[in-house]
């Protein structure tokens, strides 16, 4: 079997509401740029845009990168490239949390990005270790407190267009507008994550991957990483065995 994981829904343990960097991470990364050389700006973003033009492109390219597929270009926009690996200066640090986290899931957001808990992260690394990246990133509350447990963005390493149209059940997703062909789970009262069918020849024995036709990645995991992930324990968002084809 395989499962997807829903979004979170709402503020709260699965999604605290804060900034990266105190919205300080974009500012750091367009002055990291404009202090470097020409040709070193040229390896960082690779745009047709001029030097001093490119500065306000590239913490947007940057952020890309930890939600998206690596090699693949992210805007039709000739002014983006192709999105290039995460370098060291590039995560964000971390998190301003509006308010105190008095407890949070093992997997999360932080602004779009995924975050999950050392637990997660060495279930994930005993499965498939080396194919996924992990970020630290601390989490930082009101009144100079920070949350005890660490946390990593996790950006997932492998992408799969696994996605069977024709064995999904009742069209549970649509195509999203001026989007080249990508599409969302349609929503309302039935989570149709459920309905959707993906080919086991296709994502054979991945444990985790993101697929690739879908506008916001749709997370999906093995029968094995799930079992592990509720042996353990670990609070995620809800996830939702869908039809392997």
């Amino acid at each position: 079997m395989v499962w997807g994981m829903d979004l979170p829904k709402g503020l709260g343990e699965y999604f605290p509401a804060g900034r990266l960097e105190g919205d300080g991470w974009g500012g750091r990364l367009m002055n990291h740029f404009h202090k470097q050389p020409l040709e070193v700006q040229k390896t960082l973003f690779d745009s047709p845009l001029e030097p001093m033009e490119a500065i306000g492109y590239y913490s947007t390219f940057v952020r890309h990168k930890f939600s998206n597929e690596w090699g693949v270009q992210r805007s039709a926009l000739p002014c983006y490239p192709p999105l290039t690996p995460i370098l060291d200066h590039e995560p964000p640090t971390w998190f301003d949390a509006e308010k105190t986290c008095k407890s949070l899931a093992s997997h999360i957001t932080l602004n779009g990005m995924t975050a999950v808990d050392d637990e997660f992260r060495d279930l994930v690394e005993r499965f498939e270790p080396g194919v996924h990246k992990f970020y630290p990133i601390e989490i930082r509350m009101p009144n100079a407190k920070v949350y005890p447990n660490q946390y990593y963005i996790l950006v997932v390493g492998q992408w799969f267009d696994s996605l069977v149209p024709e064995k999904c059940k009742d069209e549970p997703f649509s195509e999203m507008e001026l989007s080249s062909g990508m599409l969302h789970i349609s929503a309302g009262p039935k989570n149709r994550i459920p309905d959707l069918a993906f080919a086991e020849s296709v994502f054979g024995g991945a444990h985790l991957w993101w697929e690739r036709r879908f506008g916001t990645p749709l997370t999906c995991l093995s029968d094995d990483l799930v079992a592990e992930i509720q042996k353990a324990g670990l609070r995620t968002p809800k996830m939702f065995k869908m039809i392997a084809a």
